[in-house]
């Protein structure tokens, strides 16, 4: 598999990341282990998850991915063949039930958060759960704005210069706050995040429309990216819930209904033209579009079955022509 170069590290990691978020939840053990045997198999390194999934399904506590990714590791002997990402900070404090029914926003105000006793105590839950010593990128999960930066970011940096994280990135940040954080991690001499995750698919809703997701990845932060901040870009739900090939989702999700505008029309007029002269995929152009652009982002791949699992992969190697790309990103 193709891989690109992490940040501005001599660490090189796979075009596309396995999402782990349905293991041990939606999926099994050992249906979890049959996407990462061959995700593995493929060449794949790069593997995301976080210490909350998956507390919002109906068997679910969170903790259920790391601890599959664990007894993985331990019965494959993988753990230093992949570059593991995990995230804190959004592990929430009250029972399922409480956390949907709340009026205010559940992500803010009942989740661990980000103060340097949390960060300590949620990394020790999550190397315990993954059976390892170390954890290559540690996110910050969700922003906390009841806690300084200051504070935050010198608990991350304490746990890279004590060994048990390699790097650090934020997870749904504005772009704004992920420019101060680096800003401040710079003037002190702390780690600085080198990842930035965010929500990140080919269609796009009006701005400022409320979609239940986090920001969409756009052109704020890709103008940061190029103009010389060398952090690397994830993008996750790439593929809007497997909206773009079936129809009826959009029955089914709600928040799909802020994508219904005639300028995602024009979109996938696109996606269809490009996919017709390539021979690829709908979902095998959106995730080249994405691997490809300038700057490229690292789509986060979460399936639950393995014939999907070999289309998507197939893309990471998929070239588009400059031809093709301007065709994607024309102007409306």
């Amino acid at each position: 598999m193709k891989t690109t170069q992490f940040a501005d590290t001599d660490v090189r990691v796979s075009a596309m990341a396995l999402g782990c978020l349905p293991f041990g939840s939606k999926l099994d053990a050992e249906q979890s282990y049959t996407l990462l045997d061959y995700y593995l198999e493929q060449g794949g390194n790069f593997l995301d998850t976080a210490n909350n999934y998956s507390f919002w399904d109906a068997d679910g506590e969170g903790g259920e991915s790391e601890t599959v990714l664990g007894r993985w590791f331990r019965d494959r002997g993988s753990r230093e063949k992949v570059f593991l990402a995990t995230k804190l900070g959004a592990y929430p404090t009250v029972s399922r039930d409480e956390f949907f029914s709340y009026r205010g926003n559940p992500w803010a105000d009942l989740t661990e958060g980000l103060s340097r006793k949390a960060i300590l105590q949620a990394v020790e839950g999550s190397l315990d759960r993954l059976g390892t010593d170390h954890i290559d990128l540690l996110y910050a999960h969700v922003d906390d704005r009841t806690v300084d930066q200051e504070e935050t970011l010198e608990a991350l940096d304490y746990l890279v210069r004590s060994g048990k994280v390699r790097y650090i990135g934020c997870s749904n940040f504005k772009v704004w706050r992920t420019a101060r954080a680096r800003e401040i991690s710079c003037a002190r001499g702390w780690a600085e995040y080198k990842a930035v995750q965010m929500f990140n698919t080919y269609f796009q809703t009006e701005k400022g429309v409320e979609t239940g997701m986090s920001d969409q990845m756009g052109d704020e932060i890709f103008d940061y990216v190029r103009s010389g901040n060398r952090v690397s870009l994830l993008g996750y739900t790439p593929l809007l819930w497997g909206s773009y090939t079936q129809g009826h989702k959009y029955q089914e999700i709600d928040r799909l209904k802020s994508f219904v505008r005639p300028e995602n029309d024009e979109r996938r007029r696109r996606l269809e033209l490009v996919a017709r002269e390539t021979g690829y995929t709908i979902n095998q152009v959106i995730y080249a579009w994405m691997i490809n652009g300038d700057p490229p982002v690292i789509p986060l791949v979460a399936v639950s079955r393995l014939e999907h699992l070999m289309e998507d992969l197939s893309a990471a190697d998929l070239p588009l022509s400059r031809e093709h790309l301007a065709v994607l990103n024309a102007p409306m």
